[in-house]
């Protein structure tokens, strides 16, 4: 496996004056004449000489990471699989990370250092299931690097080439474009857009879990509350962008916005979908001077076309502002069928003994009832999946900011009255309720009483879990 792909000539990102024939690679500082591709080998020697000649395969940084192999390399740096001996001393089942040098044309330059290492630090914020987890950005000697979650699987691009070169049905490709979407999502809440999305940036696990890549040279989009004297590392002050995914805005050097990642999503869920680039790998502006349509994918149904075609508008104005409403758009419609059997389930429920219930249920909100936006919905939806996948991969109260109990209660703090968030609190006080009595059982009292105050954390008023904590407090078994 490799974060970037081996081959050049798909998604490797090149800096300096060198082009290379593949349309979406990213450019860094090239001005070409009348949008031509110049087109320059480049061979594996060229894409490690940016490396240290003393950094290599059993080199040790910071005395704590020992490199072991090279994964991939690209013009931003070079990524080892690297075993952390700081893991492996706790004896982590899992005591390998990967490592990305970063090359002699980003570590060389102070500015540049200072501001990527700004915006890594952002990236680190971006606790979600669907984006790389950044773990810490550090130098040893001349050695700038990032240290990043492993990954097992395949890029996105090399999933197109072998297994959805004519295109793969919409019913598959969900789970990928949702995970795309929900990434981004995410990312423009925090404030930073990506501005380097595509294939080659997208990583399918082996288990099938979808991660979104290098936000190392995302843009910070721009807000009126911002200090001047604040550092944002702008990737499009370098002129560094892929030209196939880049929005029109992006290259006419216009300021960072959701609407460009919109674009360039739009463009990859096009080529999953279908097999090709939608404007055959053209840059935004190419192709609006030779006004280029999208081709109509017929095995979509017409709501996903206009959806499609919506985000892949190549003027701003005529695009879908966000990803939140793509995906909005996009989303089957088989989703909506259950919630309004659900709701008028609720309904039905107003009649005989069911009415006490529910009138009771009501009774504990205020008279008004709480009005939410089209975003807040969404946000709420958005949040309630996150919870979900926490809970199921077991990320009940842990690790902070990234788990179920904190995703529910982001969802109450929009709705304070949502009764799935609510249930999905109770569930996990529940569970944790039985790991505090086996831990309990077994004589493991501060373990259990740990225990026992997270999941007070999520119902503080659970009464089994009270119970349990008085018993441990008057048996006097801590001391």
């Amino acid at each position: 496996m490799s974060y970037s792909d081996d081959n050049v000539e798909n998604d490797v990102t090149l800096i300096g004056s060198v082009l290379t024939h593949s349309d979406d690679a990213t450019v860094i500082g090239v001005v070409g004449n009348n949008d031509e591709t110049v087109i320059t080998q480049v061979t594996a020697v060229d894409r490690h000489q940016g490396l240290s000649e003393s950094l290599r395969v059993g080199s040790i940084l910071q005395n704590r990471f020992v490199l072991k192999e090279i994964m991939g390399s690209g013009g931003m740096g070079t990524v080892f699989r690297a075993t952390d001996l700081r893991r492996e001393e706790a004896q982590d089942h899992q005591p390998d990370v990967a490592i990305k040098v970063l090359n002699d044309e980003f570590r060389e330059d102070p500015e540049l250092f200072i501001a990527l290492q700004r915006e890594t630090k952002k990236t680190q914020l971006l606790a979600h299931p669907n984006i790389v987890t950044v773990y810490d950005f550090d130098r040893d000697g001349n050695n700038v690097f990032m240290v990043m979650e492993l990954l097992e699987g395949k890029s996105l691009s090399q999933f197109i080439r072998e297994d959805a070169a004519q295109g793969i049905p919409f019913k598959e490709s969900w789970h990928i474009i949702k995970g795309l979407a929900l990434a981004l999502a995410y990312a423009h809440k925090k404030n930073i857009i990506h501005s380097d999305f595509k294939p080659g940036n997208v990583f399918i696990t082996s288990d099938g879990e979808i991660k979104v890549l290098d936000f190392g040279i995302a843009c910070a989009a721009v807000r009126s509350d911002l200090h001047k004297e604040d550092t944002i590392f702008n990737a499009r002050d370098l002129g560094a962008l892929t030209p196939a995914y880049a929005s029109l805005e992006m290259l006419q050097g216009k300021d960072p916005a959701p609407a460009d990642d919109v674009y360039a999503l739009a463009c990859v869920c096009y080529e999953i979908l279908g097999g090709k680039h939608p404007y055959g790998k053209l840059s935004a502006q190419k192709a609006l001077e030779v006004n280029l349509g999208v081709p109509i994918l017929s095995s979509l149904d017409r709501r996903t076309r206009l959806a499609l075609s919506h985000a892949l508008a190549l003027k701003c104005e005529q695009r879908t502002v966000s990803v939140s409403d793509f995906l909005n758009e996009i989303e089957p419609k088989s989703v909506w069928p259950k919630i309004l059997a659900a709701t008028a389930l609720i309904a039905t429920l107003g009649v005989a003994s069911s009415y006490y219930y529910v009138f009771n249920e009501l009774t504990l909100v205020d008279e008004d009832i709480i009005e939410l936006s089209k975003e807040q919905h969404l946000a709420v939806k958005d949040f309630l999946e996150l919870a979900q996948i926490h809970f199921e991969v077991g990320y009940l109260v842990a690790p902070s900011g990234s788990n179920a109990l904190w995703a529910y209660k982001q969802v109450l703090d929009i709705d304070p009255y949502n009764q799935d968030a609510q249930k999905g609190l109770q569930k996990i006080a529940e569970l944790v309720e039985q790991q505090a009595s086996d831990l309990y059982d077994v004589g493991d009292y501060k373990a259990s009483l740990a225990k026992i105050e997270e999941g007070l954390e999520a119902v503080p008023r659970q009464d089994q879990l009270l119970d349990l904590k008085d018993r441990i407090l008057q048996s006097g078994r801590l001391d």
